[in-house]
């Protein structure tokens, strides 16, 4: 089970994600996922894999771009939340988009935070930054979330 999900199917963005995903959070596990069927499978896997508490062990963060091949965000977001197990993971989504229909239907579906990706390299790396420290070293989550 990894504690940080990334869904983005843009391999440069991902690949500076998960690089400032591993050094803001060293000994946080990660895993890339480049499409919203592929998320959509992964958390119906996690699902049927119970933990020691007989409950899936959960990612701690799920950062989540809309604009994705085959399902979009969206379609992800809505799937997750209509799944009372993934009630408390924290979800992010990360987008280029600053279009205020996706940001509240995103809140509408039960988003976290919904964060725009900048386009400066420099300002990229510090929102990555700042997401991950927050959700994973101040956001408290509720005991075997």
């Amino acid at each position: 089970m990894a504690d940080v999900v990334l869904v983005d199917d843009n391999s440069n963005d991902a690949d500076l994600a998960l690089r400032v995903v591993r050094k803001t959070s060293a000994s946080s596990s990660t895993v890339l996922l480049e499409d919203g069927e592929r998320a959509i499978d992964y958390f119906k896997q996690l699902m049927n894999q119970p933990g020691e508490d007989g409950a899936p062990d959960l990612p701690k963060l799920l950062l989540l771009d809309l604009k994705l091949p085959k399902l979009d965000g969206l379609e992800v977001l809505k799937f997750l939340r209509a799944q009372p197990v993934f009630n408390t993971m924290p979800i992010v989504v990360l987008s280029s988009s600053r279009e205020i229909s996706d940001v509240r239907k995103a809140y509408e579906l039960g988003v976290n935070s919904f964060a725009v990706k900048p386009v400066q390299f420099d300002q990229y790396l510090t929102r990555i930054s700042a997401l991950v420290s927050y959700w994973m070293t101040i956001n408290e989550l509720p005991r075997g979330a």
